[in-house]
């Protein structure tokens, strides 16, 4: 009888697990539907003046990140209505799910504002873009990173970094200064679209860009006149 019974528990057990597999994986489902609803909603609206449009991160798990999509006045209330959803099914979805999930930071892959793209307003990254556009946004980027700190003084030395850029294939470094402005938010963005563009020009040109693997680690500085200088720097 104690057997019959252990079985029992064993097998209302088992499919109490399974129960919540498949309860998540249909919660998952539903999320993904929503999300396709924010999508198609979008699809429908006229770029009309793209400066009504804003760019809203979107959580798309633990295991896939984010994604960035365009929200502009015109679709804004029933767009955050169906984002409402969604980020509830999303939030079931995921207190159900007992995969095992590596502890690794999600890093927000940097975007390049809005465009409009076949008539409808659409975040770029540079997966978007083909070689020349990349090329000449590239080049754009290095002049906007070297030139970012017009009069850098060494009040804050100890705060100043030189981080690594390539420029026509040779490794070189800029100066940052590591402190919580707004500068520096802003000067982050623009290095992780270095980053970004380098990866994309080596996907699209890989048989002549051989120096993607020149980054290296970041420099410290020294001051000399009043002005930080980035130490043992070869330019």
């Amino acid at each position: 009888m104690k057997v019959i019974r252990l079985f029992v528990l064993i097998i209302f057990c088992a499919s109490c697990g399974k129960d919540k597999e498949t309860l998540d994986a249909e919660l998952y489902e539903k999320a993904d539907k929503k999300l396709a609803e924010m999508e198609r909603l979008i699809e429908t609206a006229d770029c009309g003046n793209l400066s009504d449009w804003q760019i809203d991160t979107v959580f798309r798990g633990l295991r896939i990140g984010y994604i960035y999509l365009p929200v502009g006045n015109a679709i804004k209330k029933k767009y955050y209505d169906l984002k409402s959803e969604y980020s509830s099914l999303l939030e079931q979805a995921i207190k159900l799910d007992q995969r095992p999930v590596l502890a690794v930071p999600i890093r927000f892959e940097p975007h390049f504002g809005i465009e409009c793209v076949s008539g409808h307003p659409k975040v770029l990254l540079s997966s978007d873009f083909n070689l020349e556009r990349t090329k000449a946004l590239l080049s754009e980027n290095i002049v906007s990173l070297e030139t970012f700190y017009s009069s850098p003084r060494c009040s804050e030395v100890n705060r100043w970094i030189g981080l690594p850029i390539i420029k026509d294939c040779k490794l070189k470094y800029v100066l940052f200064l590591d402190d919580h402005s707004a500068d520096t938010k802003a000067f982050r963005k623009l290095y992780e679209q270095h980053e970004s563009l380098l990866k994309r020009l080596l996907q699209l040109n890989s048989n002549d860009f051989k120096c993607g693997n020149l980054i290296l680690g970041q420099k410290e500085t020294d001051c000399e006149n009043n002005t930080p200088i980035i130490r043992d720097a070869s330019n």
